[in-house]
């Protein structure tokens, strides 16, 4: 999969840790990536969107040439992800995009915190391999207690693929459902 990242240079700290968190989350997941903050790599042809399976912006202070981006890649039919920090507004020429059919299907605006962002990058690698957005936003609160057995092995699990217990615990149940014929059956 080849993805375009897209953002404006930074000298903000903060914006410089969530830009490097996009980058090295696409790469260490088998994406080959090209972004105008990896220097030396662009070259003009090699930015073809026809050779790309999208488009990532972070939005907070876009550049000037985001615009341009989006509507490239919107016109070769390839998926975008639009990223703002919560709470920032919507520019009103995204908004225009997303009340038009066709192009809501291809455009993902998403706002993130420091928690949320990796969850909107895995959603859009869903989208664009599959078609779909197949992760649920988890809304019910669930108690749940562990030996102190299950509970080290979590927090290993944790340390070592950095992956949250709560989000370890929902793909498993996620891959239960998934291949539970006779739940399906009986939901027909």
């Amino acid at each position: 999969m080849k993805i375009y990242f897209h953002a404006k240079e930074s000298s903000d700290s903060e914006q410089q840790k969530i830009q490097r968190q996009i980058i090295d989350f696409l790469e260490n997941n088998g994406v080959l990536l090209l972004s105008n903050l990896i220097k030396g790599e662009l070259k003009d042809e090699r930015l073809a969107f026809e050779n790309m399976d999208g488009l990532v912006i972070e939005g907070k202070d876009s550049a000037p040439d985001a615009g341009y981006l989006i509507a490239l890649a919107l016109a070769q039919g390839k998926r975008v992800l639009f990223l703002l920090p919560k709470g920032s507004i919507l520019p009103d020429q995204l908004r225009s995009l997303q009340e038009n059919g066709k192009l809501k299907k291809l455009i993902l605006l998403r706002f993130y915190t420091d928690r949320t962002l990796i969850n909107q990058l895995v959603d859009f690698i869903d989208l664009i391999e599959t078609g779909e957005l197949r992760r649920e936003v988890p809304s019910v609160k669930f108690t749940l207690r562990f030996t102190p057995r299950a509970d080290r092995y979590l927090t290993w699990l944790n340390r070592k693929k950095k992956i949250k217990k709560a989000d370890f615990l929902r793909q498993l149940i996620d891959e239960s459902i998934k291949n539970d014929e006779e739940y399906h059956t009986q939901l027909r």
